[in-house]
């Protein structure tokens, strides 16, 4: 089967990690989507809306098991097994469509070991009436994340790359995914030694990298904090001395 490594995560990032996603014209809700395979769930829906536009838009749907290689990059494997409904569609302006996603057998039946995780693909398929002017093709992604009584387990390090730059080692040796978004490192004291603004998930039993540019680790008993919508205080772990 024919797999496809994501180099380059910008597409997918505008969707990940935030609670509502937006473009000008375009919303998808929710943008994180969970099939929990409780009191026999194995389908989940979401809502495309459009606004302020002149004129239809056209998508088709791709379907992916989404794992990531022994680097982090993420990984993408064309899937049958996450059905999703419609597989093209049409958005007026000012309309909306629900998408519905989910699995012809029971999520028990899968006898998952970790948390499955899935990238659904939206492209949009440019109009062929639109001959003058420039448009835009928004393309996006949302994940899918199956199974319950899943935990991430995370452990922090710090490290350097080939070019001898200052890198920040996540390492998830748990069975749920971790997503990581604005978060600062910090001393012993409290005090913020860097600020790092990104958008990445680490998945089950993989690491990945995050480049902290132009800054040297001298402080000792590090902290890695990132504030978190659905806690109320920080999610704060030591970085391990290396």
């Amino acid at each position: 089967m024919r797999t496809i490594t994501n180099k380059a995560s910008l597409v997918f990032a505008l969707l990940t990690f935030m609670q509502s996603i937006a473009h000008a014209d375009l919303t998808i809700s929710p943008v994180q989507l969970y099939i929990s395979g409780e009191r026999e769930q194995r389908s989940t829906t979401a809502t495309l809306n459009t606004k302020g536009e002149k004129s239809d838009r056209t998508y088709e749907v791709s379907v992916f098991r989404w794992s990531q290689d022994e680097q982090g990059n993420d990984v993408l494997t064309p899937d049958t097994d996450l059905v999703v409904n419609p597989k093209a569609l049409i958005l007026k302006p000012d309309g909306n469509k629900v998408i519905r996603f989910g699995f012809r057998q029971s999520i028990e039946a899968m006898n998952l070991q970790q948390q499955g995780t899935w990238r659904v693909k939206f492209n949009e398929i440019p109009s062929p009436l639109q001959k003058t002017g420039m448009s835009i093709a928004l393309n996006f992604s949302v994940p899918v994340f199956v199974g319950s009584g899943f935990q991430p387990e995370m452990s922090f390090y710090l490290a350097q790359d080939a070019k001898q730059n200052t890198v920040l080692k996540a390492k998830n040796s748990g069975t749920a995914h971790f997503q990581m978004t604005k978060f600062s490192i910090q001393d012993a004291s409290g005090k913020v030694l860097k600020d790092v603004d990104t958008m990445k998930y680490v998945l089950p039993k993989r690491e990945v990298s995050i480049p902290l540019e132009g800054w040297n680790a001298s402080a000792k008993k590090l902290k890695f904090v990132m504030q978190s919508d659905a806690k109320k205080s920080a999610v704060v772990y030591d970085i391990a001395e290396h």
